[in-house]
């Protein structure tokens, strides 16, 4: 006896089959994407969850990470520099093409809301030293219209910058795209006060929020 299925079945049965695959195909791509993005975003220790300030009080997350980096300048620029100055950070590399021109556009508007009498300072610390070196980093700041005596532009040794992002609670980064696009807030005496996702609107209007309250009373 023949075994044969009838050719609608066939066409039924191969569509099924299709099918399945097509999905199975989604949900790899899917998982492979959502791992990138996860690990983009991955802290190496948990970061308290972000408290809405009350009255002029913000939460204090412990004390940012000492450093000795090279600025774009060329001179050796530490911690140290930026002491009794209230400062915002982030990481960022000049070949990336996606949130990194984002932030930094973002990082220029700040540079803007809060000018030189404020007392604000700048970070920009590149996950990329090998191939941003201090030129290259003259480059991209002056692409940002980066103020040279505020906003600072550091790069080192790809451990040391691992290191500091250890101390900022940030994931050390093994290739550059997979960093992480917060941006941190720290006082005038070296504490970090917040953190905020810089693809999130609303918590980048925190940040200038808690920026201002950093100012009335330090």
């Amino acid at each position: 006896m023949s075994t044969t299925l009838p050719a609608s079945r066939q066409k039924l049965v191969g569509g099924f089959l299709f099918f399945c695959l097509v999905a199975i195909g989604a949900a790899l791509i899917w998982r492979t994407f959502g791992e990138q993005v996860a690990v983009e975003r991955t802290e190496t220790k948990p970061i308290p969850p972000q408290q809405t300030p009350e009255g002029n009080v913000l939460a204090v997350f412990g004390e940012a990470p000492r450093f000795s980096l090279t600025e774009r300048s060329g001179k050796t620029f530490t911690k140290g520099d930026l002491r009794a100055r209230p400062w915002i950070a982030n990481f960022i590399f000049t070949s990336c093409a996606g949130q990194c021109p984002l932030m930094s556009l973002q990082m220029r508007k700040l540079q803007g809301l809060f000018p030189a009498d404020t007392g604000f300072r700048f970070v920009s610390f590149t996950v990329d030293p090998e191939r941003d070196t201090p030129e290259v980093l003259t480059q991209y700041a002056d692409r940002y219209e980066a103020e040279g005596d505020r906003w600072f532009f550091l790069t080192g040794p790809k451990e040391e910058i691992n290191r500091i992002l250890n101390g900022f609670f940030l994931s050390p980064v093994d290739q550059p795209a997979m960093h992480s696009i917060r941006f941190i807030l720290v006082d005038g005496e070296g504490q970090m006060r917040g953190y905020y996702d810089s693809s999130d609107s609303g918590a980048m209007n925190q940040l200038i929020h808690d920026a201002k309250i950093l100012l009335r009373t330090k």
